[in-house]
């Protein structure tokens, strides 16, 4: 009896990690896609957060349609591990990256002291942050005092709460809350790798509502990427 029941337990645990019914799409997102995808959402159920945590729960067994990655760093993850559908991959959008500070602050340089926020090893942002203060030759005189968030989303709010005294994040963070904090500078492109979003459909999803919202991004006008502070990627290149 007892090997029956969990002979029984074993043939389910595939059921319980499944996508739900046809037509139904779930999307795990990059934080930083947040307000472009609700901006354009449909029936999608979304998941936001940082890209790596995002994927590591797909690889446990989420179930999940859609995924959307920050960095090409977890997208190609997803693909060697056999969980995204390589042929589905494509980057769809693309922003800078810029140093904030708290609004009523006058200091612009890192150098001058003060705690200031990355984001951690599943958040690409800090990936972008650290090549980039790597490239301007101060990574190891900063190294210190760098706080590690979880989401590029949570950089802004320490920074507006004057938990931190500067922030590296997206330009497309700082959009959305220009007014409650102060954009101190907009790094050159050539310090850091691309900040290219990317989307791929999961192995074992619905493939076919994958495809179309995919097609939904790219069928998306410049206008509305512009307006968030992301620039269209036209035809996946």
């Amino acid at each position: 009896m007892v090997v029956r029941r969990l002979l029984l337990i074993i043939a389910l645990i595939p059921l319980l990690f499944s996508n739900s019914k046809s037509g139904e799409v779930t999307v795990f997102a990059a934080m930083g896609a947040k307000e472009l995808l609700k901006k354009i959402a449909g029936k999608e159920t979304f998941s936001f957060s940082s890209s790596g945590k995002l994927v590591k729960q797909i690889e446990l067994g989420a179930p999940c349609d859609v995924y959307i990655s920050a960095s090409k760093y977890w997208i190609d993850y997803g693909i060697k591990k056999g969980l995204i559908r390589k042929e589905t991959v494509k980057p769809f959008m693309r922003t800078k990256l810029v140093l904030i500070a708290p609004k009523d602050t006058k200091e612009d340089s890192l150098l001058s002291g003060g705690r200031i926020a990355v984001g951690n090893s599943f958040a690409p942002v800090g990936k972008y942050a650290v090549e980039t203060l790597k490239n301007l030759g101060i990574y190891k005189k900063l190294k210190s005092r760098l706080v590690f968030s979880p989401t590029v989303r949570q950089i802004t709010v320490w920074v507006m709460t004057g938990n931190v005294d500067f922030g590296i994040v997206y330009y497309s963070d700082y959009l959305l809350y220009k007014d409650r904090v102060r954009l101190v500078k907009i790094y050159p492109d050539n310090l850091y790798s691309p900040i290219n979003f990317y989307v791929g459909c999961v192995k074992g999803g619905n493939l076919k509502e994958c495809l179309e919202f995919e097609g939904k991004l790219l069928k998306t006008p410049n206008s509305t990427y512009e307006s968030l502070g992301f620039e269209k990627v036209e035809n996946g290149s």
